[in-house]
């Protein structure tokens, strides 16, 4: 069953488990896909911004798409363990720990970019949307910004421990200061 058909309490019960297999990225993306729930909704409440539907749109697609990493974290997560798990003293074992480690790190990835456009687009509701959800969209960009952090650090310490590093942990890293700049953008903005 997939994360997503699960209860939440089940999902944080996973998190929470001495044996992870929701560990970080997931949680990273589960973020994500509020903040964007956020964002959809401080934009459909925003009637008086001509392209609000749009915004809504939008932010209802970035919300789908932080929900499919989700899982994909944990299948990546998962291979990794799986390959840790190899003939200590196989010849495919450290290339398998290596493959998995690289390929763990995209997920993550992905979500620091789709965290970059949530606080961007919960900047410009903050900005010019309905004061009334203020506080919703500001919340939306810090949780944004927040995730964005968190996987730019998984990125690196994925690739490190893969012995690599091909210009993706610089990628997450810029992803990450992109989405705290749209977050701090917000931090002095009136509320209500």
């Amino acid at each position: 069953m997939s994360t997503l058909d699960r209860p939440l309490r089940d999902y944080l019960a996973e998190v929470a488990a001495p044996t992870p297999s929701s560990t970080g990225g997931s949680v990273c993306a589960m973020t994500v896909a509020a903040a964007a729930g956020l964002v959809a909704m401080s934009a459909g409440v925003s009637r008086t911004l001509d392209d609000s539907q749009d915004l809504a749109k939008l932010a209802n697609a970035l919300h789908e798409r932080a929900a499919m990493l989700i899982e994909a974290d944990t299948r990546a997560y998962r291979a990794v363990g799986a390959a840790q798990r190899l003939d200590p003293d196989g010849p495919e074992r450290s290339t398998a720990i290596r493959d998995a480690l690289v390929a763990a790190a995209q997920p993550p990835l992905r979500v620091a970019h789709l965290a970059t456009e949530v606080a961007s687009l919960a900047a410009l509701l903050v900005a010019q949307g309905n004061p009334v959800v203020r506080a919703d969209a500001i919340t939306a960009a810090n949780l944004a910004a927040s995730a964005a952090r968190s996987a730019a650090v998984l990125v690196r310490t994925n690739l490190r421990a893969a012995g690599l590093d091909d210009g993706a942990s610089a990628e997450a890293e810029a992803a990450a200061t992109s989405a705290e700049r749209s977050a701090h953008l917000v931090q002095s903005c009136p509320i209500g």
